[in-house]
């Protein structure tokens, strides 16, 4: 895709490192220019990590930080909050769809998955699917590195495979009470299960160019 969001992040960040401050805050506005996407070079991403459609609408907060192996798609934020300090950690092989929120200084465990326009303001168990407004769990996922490597074609090494688990309404339930709040209605409809599988599917032109 030529020069994508996630390549001038780089070489930002490398001009950074290099203390050519003013070369990398040109290749910051120019990513705004080419893909309206706000990615400061202060943002950690992780090995392996990369963005949908080059990038497109990406906003990420100055202190967020991403682990590896991650796909965020297009036009998500990950920003502050209002009365808290800081921004996101993101785990590592976490998915996160199209027009997802994550707000403050919350945590996104290993192999989560935020379905599409989620707005995220609690810590996310790993290995679940969270979805909705608030956003709350909706699947706990038995083989997360199985869905992963299914969904993204993308094989995940023996060392960062999570152990098998049972995926049972009782199991819903129980990590649900760190999402949302204890007045929420928890385990999600077989509605709500389905739309967030559907919105957390990576289509063709979020992967990486081969």
């Amino acid at each position: 895709m030529g020069l994508s969001a996630l390549t001038l992040h780089r070489w930002s960040r490398a001009l950074d490192a290099r203390h050519v401050p003013w070369a990398s805050a040109l290749l910051h506005q120019l990513t705004r220019m080419l893909h309206g996407a706000y990615l400061p070079s202060g943002v950690q991403l992780g090995e392996g990590t990369w963005l949908g459609y080059g990038g497109m609408g990406v906003f990420l907060h100055p202190e967020a930080k991403v682990g590896r192996h991650c796909l965020i798609s297009q036009h998500v934020s990950v920003g502050g909050c209002a009365g808290k300090e800081g921004a996101a950690t993101v785990g590592d092989y976490v998915r996160i769809a199209v027009g997802a929120r994550i707000l403050g200084p919350v945590t996104i465990g290993d192999f989560a998955v935020v379905g599409a326009n989620a707005v995220v303001t609690r810590d996310v168990p790993a290995g679940t699917v969270v979805f909705g407004v608030p956003a709350r769990v909706v699947r706990v996922m038995s083989d997360p590195a199985a869905e992963y490597e299914r969904d993204l074609g993308r094989p995940v090494p023996s060392g960062d495979r999570p152990p098998v688990r049972p995926a049972t309404p009782e199991a819903i339930r129980e990590l649900s009470r760190a999402v949302e709040p204890a007045s929420a209605p928890t385990g999600g409809s077989e509605a709500s299960r389905v739309a967030a599988t559907s919105s957390a599917r990576i289509e063709p032109g979020e992967l990486p160019a081969p």
